[in-house]
């Protein structure tokens, strides 16, 4: 886990996109969903889950946000 990949997932839990954080980091979609995928495996926790208006906070990702 890396401040990086905390502060991606922190902004994705703000904007409720991962487009719309990848614009604001200035990176790639692809490269958050990698900085998500990592913190993923290394708290063993989905984080967040795709929904009809974007993306939606796991109980893990709402835990993690707080």
């Amino acid at each position: 886990m890396t401040l990086s990949q905390l502060r991606t997932f922190a902004l994705v839990a703000r904007l409720g996109s991962l487009r719309a954080a990848a614009q604001e980091l200035g990176i790639s979609e692809p490269a958050v969903s990698a900085a998500l995928a990592a913190l993923r495996t290394d708290l063993g926790d989905a984080l967040v889950v795709r929904s009809g208006s974007g993306i939606a906070l796991t109980p893990g990702g709402r835990a993690l946000a707080g």
